[in-house]
C-alpha cells in the first residue's frame, strides 16, 4: 500500500504522464466517490455555484473536515497550507501573501476577504484580517474557497491577487450541540459551545460562542533593543492575546440571516512605531472589534435566479502606544490611536440561462460608508492630536456571460464599472476553457483589477484625495487541471502580472510622512499541486510554488517574497474508528528584509491527532513547529528590528463533548 501511494503521488506531480487503466469521466462517478476525489462546486469564482474545472480561475477549497483533521484554529492557519499562499506575523497581526507579494506592513489590502460572498475587509484600512481578529471561529467554517487572480470585474476593489470566501456552517451541518475545551503551552486556553439543527418545518439555525486566551512568550528576545537601558533586549509579559467570537445563522424558506461579532485584544512586544521598549502601565496593545449582519433573499423568477442582499458592518480599532516621558523617572505616555468604521450596503444580481448555451449574470451594488473616522491623541493638549471624520459612497454594476460554444469549449467574459467620489474604473476579465473530457481542463485566464486608496491612505497623514489614484494589475494565467482515475487530482498553473501605481508610504520631509503612487512590480510564477485520496480516509496533498516578483524600476526582488515554497499534508486513519492522525510540512526559502538582509529559510512541521473515546467524546492533540525550528519573518519599517522571531514548539490538548446528537 505504501509503495502504491508513493508511485501515484509522484506520477501525478509529474503532470505529463497519462493515467493508465480504465478511467471514467467525473460526471459518471457516484457522488460518494466525487467527495473522495474532492471534486466540489465553488461559489466565489463567478458569483454562482460551478464545478471547479469550469470556473474562470484557479481554485483551492479547504473543507471543514480538513480544518478539523489538521487542527486549524484561524483563517491564517488555513491559508498557510494553501498552494502559493504564505502568512507572516509581526506579533500583532497576520498578513497574507500570494504570488510573491506580501510587503511588510501592507495589511493584506490586495486580497479580498468574503464571508458567504459578503465583503468583510474593513472600510478604513481595507485590512483582510485572518488571525483571531477575523471575528469568526474556524470551527464554524464549512469550507474556505481560495480563488486566485484578479476579480475586480465581479467584486471591485481589493481583489488584485485573490479572493478568499469563507462559507460558514449551517445548522444541518452541526446537527446537535457540543462543548469544546483545550489548553496548552504559552498559557493557551479555549472554550467553545455550539448548537445547530435543521427542523422539520425547514427552519435551519446555528449558534456558536468561543473564548480564547494566551499569555504568549513571557520573555521575547529582540536583539535590536539589546543596549544599555533596553532590559537586555527582553520584552517581558507583553505577548498575550484574548479573543471572543459569537456566530449565528438563521434561514427559512428563501431568506438567510447571518451575524457575527468578534473582539480581540493583543499585547504588542515589539515596540513598533518607535514606542518605548518593554513598557508597562501602559503597555502597547491593540483592540479590534468587528460586527456584521447580512440578510440574503433568493427567489426564482421563471428561469432566472434573483439574489438580493442587505448588510450592515461595523469595525473599530483602538491602539495604545507608550512613548517615553520627558521626565526620565516618569511613566511612559500613552498615545491613543484608533478608527471607527460603519457601512451598509445593498446588492442584487440575477442569473439566467440564455439560448446558445449561455449563462448571463447581471448585478449591481451600492455601499454607504457612513463613518470612516480616525483619531489620535495624547492624554494632554498637543499639536499632534487629531480627529478626522469622513464618509463616502460608491456604486457599481457588472455583467458576466458564459458561453458553451461546444461541449468541450467554454468562453467566459465579464465587465464591471465602479464609481467612486473622485474616480471611475471599468475592469474586464476573460477566460477560454477547453475540456477534452469532463475530468480534464485547460484554461487561459486574463484579468484586470484595481484597489482604491483607502481612508487611511487618503487622510491619516495629510489630505491626499486630490492626487492619490487607484492601483491596477494586469494578469495572464494558464491552468491545467486533471483527475486521474477516481482518487488522484493534479493542477499546474503559470502566471505573469504587472502591478502599477502601488501606494507607498514615503518620508515627505524631515519629520512627516505621506502616501503616493510610486510602486510598480512585475512577477512570474509556476505552481504545481497533486492530491490523492485512498480508501479508509487516507489523504495526501503536495504542492510547490516558484515565484519571481521584482520591483520594476530596480529589478530587485520584493521584500518578504520567497522564491520557493513547498507544502505537504498527510492524514491517515488511526487505530480506533473515526480516529485520524495528520501531519503538515511547510517550507519557504529565504526572504529579503527592508534593510537589504535576508531571513533564513523556514521549515515548519505540525502534527495533529483526533481520537474518539466513545460516541460523544473526542480527544484532540496538536504540536505546532514539531521540531522546534527557529525562524523569523521580515518586519515592516514601523519596527526597529529588521525581522521578528516566531514561536518555537507549542502543544495543545483538548476534548469535544457532543451532548446532543439528534438522529
Amino acid at each position: 500500500m505504501k509503495r502504491r501511494f508513493a508511485v501515484a503521488l509522484v506520477l501525478s506531480m509529474a503532470a505529463a504522464i497519462p493515467a493508465t487503466g480504465q478511467t471514467r469521466d467525473v460526471g459518471q462517478i457516484p457522488i460518494e466517490e466525487l467527495m473522495e476525489l474532492g471534486v466540489q462546486r465553488v461559489f466565489g469564482a463567478a458569483d454562482r455555484l460551478q464545478p471547479v474545472t469550469e470556473v474562470p480561475s484557479s481554485v483551492s477549497i479547504v473543507t471543514a473536515d480538513e480544518i478539523s483533521r489538521y487542527g486549524y484554529r484561524t483563517l491564517a492557519d488555513v491559508l498557510r497550507g494553501v498552494r502559493g499562499f504564505y502568512v507572516t506575523n509581526d506579533r500583532n497581526y497576520s498578513y497574507v501573501g500570494a504570488r510573491g507579494f506580501n510587503r511588510p506592513g501592507d495589511y493584506s489590502t490586495r486580497v479580498l476577504l468574503l464571508v458567504n460572498g459578503h465583503r468583510v475587509n474593513d472600510n478604513v484600512y481595507d485590512q483582510a484580517s485572518v488571525g483571531e481578529d477575523f471575528g469568526i471561529d474556524a470551527a464554524m467554517f464549512d469550507r474556505v474557497e481560495v480563488i486566485r487572480g484578479p476579480a475586480s470585474s465581479l467584486y471591485g476593489t481589493n481583489a488584485l491577487f485573490a479572493v478568499v470566501n469563507v462559507v460558514t456552517r449551517t445548522g444541518a451541518s452541526i446537527n446537535g450541540a457540543s462543548f469544546d475545551a483545550d489548553a496548552g503551552t504559552l498559557g493557551t486556553e479555549l472554550v467553545r459551545g455550539s448548537v445547530g439543527r435543521r427542523l422539520g418545518n425547514g427552519i435551519d439555525f446555528a449558534l456558536s460562542g468561543t473564548f480564547g486566551r494566551s499569555s504568549g512568550v513571557t520573555q521575547l528576545y529582540l536583539p535590536a533593543f539589546d543596549a544599555p537601558g533596553g532590559n537586555g533586549g527582553l520584552a517581558e509579559n507583553l505577548d498575550g492575546e484574548q479573543s471572543g467570537q459569537v456566530y449565528g445563522r438563521f434561514s427559512v424558506n428563501n431568506l438567510t440571516v447571518t451575524g457575527a461579532f468578534g473582539r480581540r485584544l493583543k499585547d504588542v512586544p515589539t515596540a513598533s512605531f518607535f514606542t518605548a521598549f518593554n513598557a508597562h502601565d501602559p503597555g502597547q496593545e491593540t483592540i479590534d472589534r468587528k460586527a456584521t449582519v447580512s440578510a440574503q433573499y433568493v427567489r426564482a423568477l421563471g428561469a432566472a435566479r434573483l439574489t438580493t442582499e442587505a448588510s450592515l458592518d461595523h469595525f473599530r480599532y483602538d491602539g495604545v502606544y507608550p512613548y517615553a516621558n520627558d521626565d526620565p523617572q516618569g511613566r511612559p505616555v500613552g498615545f491613543r490611536d484608533g478608527f471607527s468604521g460603519l457601512r451598509w450596503s445593498l446588492s442584487s444580481r440575477a442569473t439566467r440561462p440564455l439560448p446558445w448555451r449561455q449563462t448571463l449574470t447581471i448585478g449591481g451594488e451600492f455601499v454607504d460608508n457612513v463613518h470612516q473616522d480616525q483619531w489620535g491623541a495624547y492624554p494632554f493638549a498637543s499639536p499632534d492630536n487629531f480627529a478626522l471624520e469622513q464618509s463616502s459612497r460608491q456604486g457599481a454594476a457588472y455583467v458576466q456571460d458564459e458561453i458553451r460554444l461546444r461541449p468541450w469549449l467554454i468562453v467566459n467574459a465579464g465587465l464591471r464599472h465602479d464609481r467612486y467620489p473622485s474616480f471611475n474604473r471599468t475592469t474586464p476579465r476573460g477566460a477560454v476553457i477547453v475540456m477534452p473530457s469532463a475530468n480534464h481542463s485547460l484554461k487561459y485566464l486574463y484579468g484586470q483589477a484595481f484597489r482604491a486608496p483607502n481612508a487611511y491612505e487618503l487622510y491619516y497623514y495629510r489630505d491626499a484625495s486630490a492626487y492619490l489614484r487607484p492601483e491596477s494589475i494586469n494578469t495572464h494565467e494558464w491552468v491545467w487541471e486533471a483527475y486521474f482515475g477516481e482518487r488522484v487530482r493534479s493542477t499546474v498553473s503559470t502566471y505573469r502580472y504587472k502591478a502599477s501605481q502601488l501606494v507607498d508610504l514615503h518620508l515627505v520631509d524631515a519629520d512627516d510622512f505621506g502616501f503616493a503612487n510610486a510602486g510598480t512590480i512585475r512577477a512570474t510564477g509556476l505552481e504545481l499541486e497533486s492530491e490523492i485520496r485512498l480508501k479508509r480516509g487516507a489523504q495526501a496533498l503536495a504542492s510547490y510554488a516558484l515565484q519571481d516578483a521584482n520591483d520594476a524600476p530596480t529589478g530587485l526582488r520584493l521584500t518578504n517574497s520567497p522564491r520557493h515554497m513547498a507544502k505537504l499534508r498527510l492524514s491517515v486513519p488511526g487505530p480506533r474508528a473515526r480516529s485520524v492522525a495528520a501531519f503538515e510540512w511547510l517550507y519557504m526559502s529565504k526572504r529579503a528584509t527592508i534593510a537589504g538582509l535576508t531571513v533564513n529559510p523556514a521549515v515548519v512541521a505540525n502534527a495533529t491527532i483526533n481520537l474518539p473515546l466513545g460516541r460523544s467524546v473526542t480527544l484532540t492533540g496538536q504540536i505546532r513547529n514539531l521540531f522546534d525550528a527557529r525562524y523569523a519573518d521580515p518586519a515592516s519599517d514601523e519596527h526597529l528590528p529588521d525581522s521578528i522571531e516566531q514561536n518555537g514548539r507549542t502543544a495543545r490538548l483538548g476534548f469535544r463533548w457532543v451532548f446532543w446528537n439528534p438522529k
